[in-house]
């Protein structure tokens, strides 16, 4: 089980009251962004700090996309949600939804998709064999999924952007040093 019943329940804490519009300016930098795919309607106003765009044709997608992803730095988002019906999946989401934020999360910052059911047609894990194909290709680590606390039928998808790993100085030369022992004699 994992999260809540409602998405607006589920999202309402993460974003609080938070602005649709984007601001143009040049010191903006949003710590979340929120794709919304689909007819889906939320309200929300107040916190700067959540960009969010609505897809609603696989036509405007591109272009959206790219539009909201340049106005954020690299690096700089720190939870990025996306959230669609069920009955979109196939029509509405792609690969691109996530690979074009890849790029603008912090290491280490988190990426949900939170695909809507119903109690009548609950999503199957099956439904979303494409959505955790396309966060492996935008380099994110899947750690969590599963159903939503209350029986809605909804299903989410929790995963990581790594964290940068450093490389220790010393094992680098070790490393380097093996390689130069298994030369040949001559």
């Amino acid at each position: 089980v994992l999260g809540t019943s409602s998405w607006h329940q589920f999202l309402a804490p993460v974003l609080g009251s938070c602005s649709t519009t984007m601001p143009d300016d040049d010191d903006y930098h949003p710590s979340t962004v929120l794709v919304l795919l689909g007819p889906l309607h939320f309200e929300f106003a107040g916190k700067e700090d959540v960009l969010s765009v609505k897809v609603t044709t696989p036509e405007e997608m591109p272009t959206s996309l790219e539009k909201v992803s340049s106005m954020v730095d690299t690096g700089t988002v720190e939870n990025l949600h996306v959230v669609l019906k069920s009955s979109s999946i196939s029509s509405l989401f792609d690969e691109r939804v996530l690979t074009t934020f890849a790029d603008t999360l912090k290491p280490g910052a988190e990426a949900s998709v939170h695909v809507l059911g119903s109690p009548d047609s609950p999503v199957q894990p099956a439904d979303c064999d494409e959505i955790r194909v396309s966060m492996v290709m935008a380099g994110l680590r899947l750690e969590q999924e599963g159903t939503t606390e209350e029986d809605d039928g909804s299903w989410a998808l929790k995963a990581r952007k790594p964290a940068i790993e450093t490389v220790d100085e010393e094992s680098s030369e070790d490393a380097e040093d093996e390689e130069n022992d298994e030369t040949p004699a001559e």
